[in-house]
């Protein structure tokens, strides 16, 4: 969703890496490729970003339209509000392709999860790895239900413009209604990136402590 373009997650994606199973691979590895494998997954997510804003966009300027004219020009109205319901709709289904991004990466991520046993030491880095994530994750579900809140307010508001006799007091009920729904995006939202800043400095950390170089875009354990 706009509210929050933020890049997710950090990550490096080494193809061949992530083509490997995890036969032969040392814990410290295995865990490693399911966590790059749980971010690459997340990039359906970011590609929802754009046409999303995009849309956001469009309605914006059919709200402008709409409040630009009078209950004579009903007929334009109710055009203008079908068409920013349909927009309010597709916004609705790139939140769901959104969500099955972030749900698909969480399921690759906990299968790392369980492997974080595995890796010896290590011990604090490791939790905050697990906190920080499912953190993360709980904070993204109250920000999908959040803006999901606020797209039912959207179509609310758009369809309260084709009542004719629709009181002033009343839309304006309306409209705060929506500009609060998206004051509650915005603090989950920030929740959200918050708690995505702090998985990738853990993520960052566990891979250090775990002895793994990554630099170059390569992955090697270090040797003392």
């Amino acid at each position: 969703m706009v509210l929050h373009r933020k890049k997710t997650v950090t990550f490096i994606v080494f193809s061949v890496l992530l083509m490997l199973g995890a036969c032969g691979q040392s814990p410290e590895e295995q865990v490693y490729t399911h966590l790059e494998e749980a971010a690459a997954l997340e990039e359906t997510f970011e590609k929802q970003q754009e046409p999303l804003m995009e849309l956001e966009e469009k309605e914006h300027q059919l709200y402008e339209e709409m409040l630009s004219l009078t209950t004579e020009e009903m007929d334009q109205i109710e055009e203008l509000a079908d068409e920013a319901i349909g927009y309010a709709n597709e916004r609705k289904e790139l939140l769901e392709k959104e969500k099955e991004s972030i749900e698909k990466a969480f399921e690759e991520y906990k299968q790392g999860e369980e492997l974080l046993e595995n890796i010896e030491g290590a011990d604090t880095e490791k939790e905050a790895v697990q906190n920080a994530m499912n953190n993360r994750y709980e904070a993204y579900q109250e920000l999908y239900e959040s803006y999901q809140d606020a797209i039912m307010k959207d179509i609310e508001l758009y369809e309260a413009f084709t009542d004719d006799e629709l009181e002033m007091e009343e839309l304006q009920t309306h409209i705060d209604e929506v500009n609060q729904a998206y004051q509650d995006v915005i603090e989950k939202r920030n929740t959200f990136n918050e708690y995505t800043d702090n998985y990738n400095e853990a993520k960052e950390s566990l891979y250090k402590a775990a002895g793994l170089d990554i630099e170059s875009g390569e992955m090697t354990e270090e040797t003392e």
